[in-house]
């Protein structure tokens, strides 16, 4: 077997974008890499320039969708399953939709908005709602290991013979 050369970021991003909707077959780690950076620079930068929290969510969660089909690529490409970028993915979504629903975000929001927040106005609303912050923290924390696991099965090589997904793409018979 002979191993490729590692996709430099034009021709990653080209290919992992004309991938965007195909959760099938295998993505080196150059491939995803690159596509994932793009995916977090404009996500970032678009994010910069929307004030309004469910619009902001509905973003978060489309700019979300454009990694999920390189992620699942790149996991299958490891020999994993891609259903642990799912799981990731719809707890993301959970988490966001719920967060930016949410009356307690919107009532600290309007309390810390005004020019002097008042603490004991503060410590009110995280009385009231303080069910809710619970469940925002729950799903936030599941959320973020469900995400660190994904992180380093991402960061796991493939091995040069084809698997269950396909064929290897880095690696070529001579």
């Amino acid at each position: 077997m002979k191993e490729l050369p590692t996709l430099g970021f034009t021709e990653a991003v080209k290919l992992a974008s004309g991938r965007i909707l195909d959760f099938k077959g295998r993505s080196r780690r150059s491939e995803f890499w690159w596509w994932m950076l793009v995916v977090f620079v404009v996500g970032f930068c678009v994010s910069l320039f929307i004030s309004n929290m469910l619009v902001s969510s509905i973003w978060a969660i489309l700019y979300m969708f454009c990694g999920l089909s390189a992620t699942a690529r790149r996991l299958q490409d490891s020999g994993k399953s891609a259903v642990w970028v799912y799981i990731s993915y719809a707890l993301g979504c959970a988490s966001t939709l719920y967060v930016s629903t949410s009356g307690a975000i919107a009532a600290l929001m309007d309390k810390m908005d005004s020019a002097h927040p008042n603490q004991a106005a503060i410590e009110k609303i995280a009385m009231q709602y303080a069910g809710d912050f619970a469940i925002m923290g729950l799903l936030g924390c599941i959320f973020m290991v469900s995400c660190l696991i994904v992180f380093i099965m991402t960061l796991i090589d493939s091995k040069p013979a084809a698997n269950k997904y396909g064929p290897s793409p880095k690696y070529v018979e001579e």
